[in-house]
């Protein structure tokens, strides 16, 4: 009774919504493309698509040749040409919210034990939509589907659209990401997580000593004025976007990043690669006795991985050369640095090749959230890049000046970098 309440009421709010959007939105979009029609000739796309029950429809979408001109690129890249799909909502074969629109191909393919989405319409907005967004889609798409099946309900769906809205502004992944760009000077490896992953593995079987450094807004702006940690970065084997911030100036500087490529999301996906392979870890940094605390949830979620040792990172005279032999008799395949940017770079820089593990990384405030000290932000703000305004909440007097002063710096940079490759372009 109360799934079929559901689905009446979600059709009804669908087909209002829908009918609003395109009094209001058709006509909007059909004056802004008709400019353009000559040059870009748009014209109306329709893809075979699979519905509620793995029913066919057409599903239309009027697509704007790329041109030369601002104007055509920023509607190539708007959401006006796909005002058309408001007909299939207002029709009842998809809908506002639901698990992604496939295309009659990606039906087929799927697996029988995927195929429980299509007892819902299949919707504009999903979890996984949010996700590519914010460049945080770490899980794959099936485990997002399973998600929201599992809790839909009319305030998911409303939640879901409010998020949407709010993530509107970070763009659609477009354009195929080179493996690596620079963005301020400073060289990214532009991969997803699930490759960084598997790259890390290959470092430790091939013994590749590898030093990795994650780069967010703040980190940038402190290598602006750090040369020794600047060098440090440009020595570095690899360093990774992470943040919404750095998604942001991708898009301003048309050099898309994949994937938010952070601390706190590689540490679980670590843990399980090396539980697997039977390599060991050992966790160095933070207040003493948080490296501990992050070791035991380590070992509550993953039984059989080995953690070679930890240790704080607070050093007092001959401390720090003691903490090296120790890592180094451990036999750590990997070592993990929670120190604080620039420090915990630069001590790597220092250390890797003396504690005698093969990668090292510094991750920053990853210990604090593992050990229990600092609560991490709930996921929906995470889908919509709103990360760091929980941590401003959290620590207004220490974080203000790095995200309210930082964030501005950081925008200034990137919007003078984007003039800059203008100019030297001629535009």
């Amino acid at each position: 009774m109360r799934r079929s309440f559901y689905a009446l009421a979600k059709r009804a709010l669908d087909a209002a919504l829908a009918g609003t959007l395109l009094v209001l939105c058709a006509p909007v979009a059909l004056v802004a493309l008709a400019p353009l029609r000559q040059r870009a000739l748009p014209m109306m796309a329709a893809t075979v698509c699979a519905g509620r029950a793995g029913r066919s429809f057409v599903l239309r979408r009027e697509t704007v040749r790329s041109g030369d001109s601002a104007a055509t690129r920023w509607l190539a890249r708007s959401a006006l040409p796909d005002w058309p799909v408001l007909l299939s909502i207002l029709a009842g074969h998809a809908s506002f919210v639901g698990p992604r629109i496939l295309d009659a191909r990606e039906a087929a393919a799927l697996a029988p034990s995927d195929r429980d989405r299509f007892v819902v319409p299949p919707g504009l907005v999903c979890y996984a939509w949010l996700q590519q967004r914010t460049n945080i889609d770490f899980d794959d798409e099936a485990a997002t589907v399973r998600r929201y099946l599992s809790h839909r309900s009319l305030a998911t769906d409303a939640g879901l659209l409010l998020r949407a809205l709010a993530a509107l502004p970070y763009g659609r992944p477009e354009g195929t990401p080179h493996a690596a760009l620079h963005i301020s000077g400073i060289r990214l490896l532009n991969l997803g997580m699930d490759e960084l992953v598997a790259a890390i593995e290959t470092a430790i079987e091939t013994r590749a000593r590898t030093q990795i450094a994650f780069v967010n807004p703040a980190c940038v702006n402190i290598a602006a004025s750090d040369p020794r940690y600047r060098a440090t970065l440009a020595r570095a084997d690899w360093v990774c976007p992470d943040g919404i911030g750095m998604k942001i100036a991708g898009r301003i500087l048309e050099r898309p990043i994949r994937q938010n490529l952070n601390g706190t999301d590689l540490f679980p996906r670590l843990c399980a690669a090396l539980e697997r392979s039977g390599r060991s870890m050992y966790l160095l940094g933070a207040r003493p006795g948080v490296a501990a605390d992050v070791a035991a949830w380590a070992q509550r979620q993953f039984p059989q991985l080995r953690i070679a040792g930890t240790h704080s990172g607070y050093f007092q005279g001959d401390d720090e050369a003691a903490a090296v032999a120790a890592i180094r008799d451990s036999g750590a395949d990997v070592l993990l640095v929670a120190m604080g940017v620039p420090v915990q770079d630069l001590w790597l820089r220092r250390n890797l090749k003396g504690s005698g593990a093969t990668v090292g990384i510094g991750v920053g405030g990853l210990f604090d959230f593992y050990g229990g000290r600092i609560p991490r932000a709930p996921q929906w703000l995470r889908e919509i890049g709103g990360e760091w305004v929980y941590r401003l909440l959290q620590e207004p007097r220490r974080m203000w000046r790095r995200y309210l002063v930082g964030n501005a710096v950081f925008l200034w940079r990137v919007v003078r970098e984007r003039r800059a490759a203008g100019a030297a372009n001629g535009g």
